[in-house]
């Protein structure tokens, strides 16, 4: 996934899929995932609150992530556009915009109008392969805003992510993309996802 530099911004269109698996799954996942990666996989635990804002077109939605939770790390505010899944029938299509995010990100929200939807923890590795990127993470629902001292699982399984940025939907790397991700099963079954599956279980 292309990450936002400091004092930059980006933006981009990715196709993705999800899962779900358990824990003797990941273990054997990540063996899998370690002998196909060009490079060690990395830690990847971040703070992601949800912001959003009601008008006339329909919601706004917008987050604020916080990498490297406990320790220096980038802040990042991230729009993600409404999941399509009409553009192509085997993976997700969306767009992010991301950009480098001062101490007073939820100050700012806030005063233009944004109101707090939800936190969560997410915990886990990032893997790469080629232009793609493998996620597996145990998803921590946050009790109370800013409190991360209680977090608790929202599942007993792990989620799995797979994401590629791409110039348009028929970008011939889809099919080497959905390849890695056939070649994961049965591990686990990637694919198109249900936007609103998080938000229904925060």
């Amino acid at each position: 996934m292309i990450a936002a530099p400091q004092h930059m911004k980006c933006s981009y269109q990715e196709c993705s899929v999800q899962g779900t698996a358990t824990a003797e799954q990941v273990r054997a996942l990540n063996t899998r995932l370690e002998g196909l990666s060009e490079v060690s996989p990395v830690q990847d635990d971040y703070h992601k609150a949800f912001y959003c804002m009601k008008t006339m077109n329909g919601n706004v939605k917008l987050s604020i992530i916080k990498k490297s939770v406990g320790k220096m790390g980038a802040t990042l505010l991230e729009y993600q556009g409404l999941p399509d899944t009409q553009v192509h029938d085997k993976v997700t299509a969306r767009t992010i915009v991301r950009a480098s995010a001062g101490p007073d990100s939820q100050k700012f929200l806030v005063d233009l109008g944004f109101k707090q939807d939800y936190e969560v923890m997410m915990k886990g590795k990032r893997y790469k392969v080629k232009q793609m990127d493998i996620t597996i993470y145990k998803v921590q629902k946050v009790p109370k805003p800013g409190d991360l001292s209680n977090t608790t699982d929202i599942s007993s399984h792990y989620l799995v992510e797979m994401t590629m940025p791409v110039h348009s939907m028929s970008d011939p790397a889809i099919t080497e993309f959905l390849s890695l991700a056939e070649s994961l099963k049965p591990l686990v079954k990637l694919e198109k996802y249900d936007a609103n599956k998080l938000r229904e279980n925060k």
